[in-house]
């Protein structure tokens, strides 16, 4: 596919509920996704922090759609952000969603016992989880599954933010 074809088949838009973006599932598209959030946390006032670790989530959630929840290229993945109160909320939603991927989506993430060494696969949603508040994973009523993400900033993010523009209204 080329890139003419892919710029003209993603699609953002920016609503009251905040942003939304749809595209194909095609792991090319990864990157500039996770860039375009950063900079709408750092836009909205999140520390270099807070977007690092939001890309992280970002690739980690949007890799597994593709690769375990579409079937095709045009399957498509959608990926919600809405940043306020000091937290990301993110939901990313693929064309997968059986109710047996849906438990083993589960078991993955809510497993008390971490992925084995041994194992290639299955870190990502460990890394997603220890970097957010919350996690929640569930079948939308279109039979597609959906993985809602909550990070808030660290304390520390705030004081140090607070503090940062308060030496900027200084000067």
């Amino acid at each position: 596919m080329e890139s003419d074809s892919k710029s003209a088949s993603a699609g953002a838009a920016t609503g009251p509920f905040g942003y939304s973006v749809k595209l194909p599932s095609d792991l090319e598209y990864i990157p500039p996704l996770r860039q375009f959030v950063a900079e709408i946390a750092r836009v909205e006032g999140f520390s270099k922090k807070f977007c690092f670790r939001t890309e992280i989530i970002v690739d980690e959630l949007v890799t597994n759609g593709i690769l375990h929840g579409s079937q095709d290229v045009h399957s498509g993945i959608t990926l919600s952000a809405r940043f306020e109160d000091g937290a990301m909320n993110l939901s990313v939603q693929d064309q997968g969603g059986t109710r047996q991927n849906l438990e083993n989506l589960k078991r993955a993430v809510y497993s008390p016992k971490p992925p084995s060494n041994d194992k290639k696969k299955g870190r990502g949603l460990v890394i997603v989880q220890m970097l957010s508040s919350e996690i929640k994973i569930d079948l939308g009523e279109n039979g597609h599954t959906q993985v809602h993400v909550v990070k808030t900033k660290d304390p520390d993010e705030s004081q140090a933010q607070r503090e940062k523009l308060l030496y900027e209204s200084d000067i």
